[in-house]
């Protein structure tokens, strides 16, 4: 549940100045969910480029990536074939689970279409995994098909999840 409380804060839904004061109120009680939408995974036919944008939030830990921070796609079956994938990815699981250190990478997917423009998703490589932007929260940690067709999407040769953690810093 702290997984899913840290990406319900990372999606912008806060925690209350009354929470930040006081270590008795717990995080859990007083998290807003974000406002998103559903509309691209009722749309993905429609999209027809996806703005790829790598996100470091720490960006003194040396890790290092062996693509672009920004790409855009504009090959119209990779960018509806990666709308596809990432909403085809499960609910973040319910149950108590330990995640790998959040190194603070992610990756923010912004999908347009020729008349809309929809929420960006936001896709944390190291951490939980999470998914956000999709409505419930989505998980990553157990598909490495999107991974390899993202990476794949963006022209990368061999894309691992590892390819998108990046290396070297801290991860050694």
């Amino acid at each position: 549940m702290a997984c899913l409380a840290v990406a319900l804060v990372a999606a912008g839904g806060g925690v209350s100045g009354a929470a930040q004061a006081s270590p008795r109120t717990t995080a859990s009680a007083t998290l807003r969910p974000a406002v998103v939408s559903i509309s691209l995974c009722r749309s993905f036919g429609q999209v027809d480029q996806l703005v790829v944008h790598r996100v470091d939030a720490f960006r003194h830990n040396g890790i290092h990536f062996s693509f672009p921070a920004v790409t855009v796609v504009t090959e119209v079956a990779s960018v509806q074939d990666v709308a596809k994938v990432v909403c085809s990815l499960p609910r973040f699981p319910t149950a108590s689970m330990s995640c790998p250190a959040d190194l603070g990478i992610t990756y923010r997917l912004s999908f347009t279409g020729t008349s809309e423009t929809f929420p960006t998703v936001v896709v944390s490589a190291t951490g939980c995994e999470t998914v956000l932007g999709l409505g419930p929260t989505r998980w990553v940690g157990d598909s490495s098909s999107f991974w390899r067709r993202l990476g794949r999407a963006m022209g990368l040769a061999s894309p691992t999840w590892a390819t998108f953690r990046g290396s070297g810093g801290v991860l050694g």
